[in-house]
């Protein structure tokens, strides 16, 4: 009777964590014993800013506008982003106390 072998892969890890209100995902992935990568996005800023119009002046106008507004929904969710990590940062230290 013929011997069965068997190889065993490594364990490869995938989740993902999504926000209540759907506009943050981090996608975790581990492959074997290597450390974990994270993956972070948000919706909000996923349509990079564009231009629209009747001719190249209100194409470029739209365009700059449109990246001025871009860059209020940037610096909007830095600053949620950074709140966050914030309140991550002292649950750790709480935590730690205890």
């Amino acid at each position: 009777m013929n011997r069965i072998e068997w190889k065993i892969s490594e364990q490869n890890l995938s989740q993902e964590l999504i926000s209540a209100d759907g506009w943050w995902h981090i996608s975790k992935t581990q492959k074997g014993t290597e450390k974990p990568t994270f993956f972070m996005f948000n919706y909000d800023l996923l349509l990079t800013p564009h231009g629209t119009g009747a001719d190249y002046r209100e194409c470029f106008e739209t365009f700059i506008a449109d990246c001025d507004a871009f860059i209020r929904k940037v610096e909007a969710v830095r600053d949620e982003a950074k709140e966050h990590l914030q309140s991550l940062l002292e649950t750790g230290k709480t935590l730690a106390r205890e």
